[in-house]
């Protein structure tokens, strides 16, 4: 299991609340050093040099962190729809494009 979706899995199915003060700590720390990294190598990087940065996978994209929680929040609701864009907070009618998008079927 990924990284990600062991984290997920805590966030949304067990609502560990040391997990959400971490990720959230987490979050803001990793935001704030993106936007360091990004207005430096904007400033100093080449297209290759950013581009091999983007190979070691140090972190995950946020397509995979979405599909991580989309799944997560579907599973956690027992796969009813309105019940986890609730979780998610988000409309249906968005989950129901991003399930489809993902090759899940809606029950």
């Amino acid at each position: 299991m990924k990284i990600v979706e062991r984290v997920v899995e805590k966030v949304v199915i067990r609502h560990d609340p040391e997990c959400i003060q971490s990720l959230a700590q987490a979050r803001e720390l990793i935001s704030a050093a993106a936007d360091r990294l990004t207005q430096r190598a904007g400033e100093a990087a080449t297209p290759v040099v950013l581009a091999q940065g983007q190979e070691t996978g140090a972190f995950p994209t946020m397509a995979e962190v979405e599909r991580a929680m989309i799944l997560a929040a579907y599973q956690k609701s027992d796969r009813r729809p309105l019940e986890a864009a609730r979780l998610l907070g988000i409309g249906k009618t968005t989950l129901y494009r991003k399930l489809r998008e993902m090759g899940q079927e809606a029950a």
